[in-house]
């Protein structure tokens, strides 16, 4: 079979995307502005530019288990769009691979995105992914390859989310807590891990917890904990930091240092995890914990 003229038009689109300059210190994002610039020069609907944006987000995907690449973009309620990765971690258990769509929205949470109203994927999102992103929407529209868009309430019938655990409100939009720490640490790291801490979505352990890391490049980068009405899906501070780090690309840099900040009398603790993470991906990086008060 030919090529259509749409396919030409979105193969040329593409080709001119990838060569826009993306910020790659914005960590994936490409603001409003710059998508509406984007959207002006391909003629292009905000759905035709997602699509043509998959490639490459899915270009920073790690996966050194499967080799099966997913790729991610998110349409914030403020117009920006967040790209997302599928990252996987040698050596550790499959349930801590971070998936593509996980990353989009863990992109936008730490940067204080009002909302997310639609997201892009390479293949259609697995079970796991379906749940997760019902924590945020059940009005989300899925756009996938070669199909219509759909709410996400279509590809989950019968959810079960925060509602029915009692929440009237979800992550977004984001809402940080000020949070001290126990020893007053004034150390950039610490307080940036601490900051991420005070933003943490944890309505069912009350553990907030956060992480942040330095990189060879001088980069920081945080996550906040983030939490899921079915427990499984929820995804540590350490991941939602590392969702940042591979959006940003190969100029991100080795990660050197990384600071844990969570509670002391929390419900559930993060310190094993984030050290078997960090050791898999970098394993000569420094790891320290700290306490909030």
């Amino acid at each position: 079979m030919g090529l259509t003229r749409r396919d030409v038009v979105l193969a040329l689109s593409a080709g001119a995307v990838m060569r826009a300059e993306i910020d790659s210190k914005l960590a994936g994002r490409i603001p409003a502005a710059q998508v509406e610039a984007l959207r002006g020069a391909q003629k292009l609907s905000i759905a035709e530019l997602m699509m043509t944006l998959l490639p490459q987000a899915k270009s920073r995907a790690h996966a050194p288990l499967s080799n099966y690449f997913v790729g991610a973009v998110a349409l914030g309620t403020t117009g920006s769009l967040y790209f997302g990765q599928n990252i996987e971690i040698p050596g550790n258990m499959l349930g801590l691979a971070v998936h593509a769509e996980q990353s989009a929205i863990a992109n936008a949470y730490m940067a204080d995105e009002a909302g997310v109203k639609a997201i892009a994927v390479t293949a259609a999102p697995c079970g796991h992914c379906r749940q997760f992103l019902s924590e945020v929407s059940l009005e989300m529209s899925i756009l996938m390859p070669e199909l219509p868009a759909m709410p996400l309430s279509e590809l989950l019938p019968r959810a079960f989310g925060p509602k029915d655990l009692g929440l009237k409100e979800g992550p977004f939009p984001v809402r940080r807590v000020n949070r001290a720490l126990a020893s007053g640490s004034k150390d950039e790291l610490v307080m940036a891990a601490g900051k991420a801490a005070g933003g943490a979505y944890s309505p069912y352990t009350h553990s907030p917890s956060g992480v942040a890391f330095s990189t060879s490049s001088g980069r920081v980068f945080a996550g906040s904990y983030l939490e899921n009405a079915a427990f499984n899906p929820s995804l540590p501070p350490l991941e939602t930091a590392l969702a940042g780090y591979f959006a940003a690309g190969p100029d991100a840099g080795a990660i050197e240092r990384c600071v844990l900040v969570e509670r002391p009398d929390g419900g559930i603790s993060h310190q094993v995890t984030t050290k078997s993470v960090l050791a898999a991906i970098a394993h000569a990086a420094q790891f320290e914990r700290v306490l909030l008060s």
